[in-house]
């Protein structure tokens, strides 16, 4: 799963510059939440790629109320056809989530063990997303879901799922409205485009609350994976 995430601003405006031509000033957040607001790109009309703010749990556009009721933050890969909140955005509302790095925790003896896990080279993740509009008379409210697929084998001893990470070379088809959804779940495969830098950090991070620089930094020696 991925339930936490950050924004670092150097290096990730230099991977928003690739992805969208534009140079997007961000704010450093170390500790991004489900429902709070995020980043995202979209692809425009023209083929241009745009940042919008949305909110990081989706809204399906049918629901009458918005609700956290159901963990709406991740949507698993191996369903979203089959799902009646995943399967629209799937065919028609793709999108990418510009991320630093995620959290993941690891059950231990004692409790989970929180990672940090981010590119050791990288600027920083293009996650696959879906997104949603929800309306009623004049509110609105843009949301989105990261998808989730099985863990590659080398994170796979953290946790059993990860997120969709998608290489530069597929950003165009992952956005383009008329690449075929069912066509898309070849991108779910468990893979690394990059190599990944796994760190341990303290329960600090455990609470979503906590905003501080303290949420990335290692306890330990970190590990390197491919």
């Amino acid at each position: 799963m991925c339930g936490r995430f950050n924004i670092i601003s150097d290096p990730l405006t230099r991977l928003l510059l690739k992805i969208t031509g534009m140079d997007y000033q961000l704010q450093d957040r170390f500790n991004i939440a489900p429902t709070e607001d995020i980043p995202v790109v979209l692809q425009d009309k023209d083929g241009g790629r745009t940042m919008h703010q949305m909110r990081w749990w989706l809204v399906p556009n049918w629901v009458d109320e918005p609700s956290t009721k159901y963990s709406m933050f991740n949507a698993r890969s191996e369903s979203l056809l089959k799902s009646r909140a995943f399967s629209q955005p799937f065919r028609t509302s793709r999108c990418l989530v510009p991320v630093s790095g995620y959290y993941e925790w690891q059950q231990g003896e004692k409790g989970k063990i929180p990672f940090y896990i981010k590119p050791e080279v990288e600027d920083g993740f293009a996650f696959a997303g879906l997104w949603d509009r929800w309306q009623r008379g004049n509110r609105v409210i843009d949301s989105c879901t990261i998808i989730t697929t099985q863990a590659h084998g080398s994170v796979r001893h953290i946790h059993d799922r990860m997120p969709v990470q998608l290489s530069a070379n597929q950003l165009d088809e992952w956005l383009d409205t008329k690449s075929d959804a069912p066509a898309l779940q070849r991108l779910f495969v468990p893979r690394l485009p990059a190599s990944l830098e796994i760190i341990p950090v303290s329960n600090y991070v455990n609470n979503s609350r906590n905003k501080g620089d303290r949420c990335v930094q290692p306890i330990a020696d970190s590990q390197i994976v491919h």
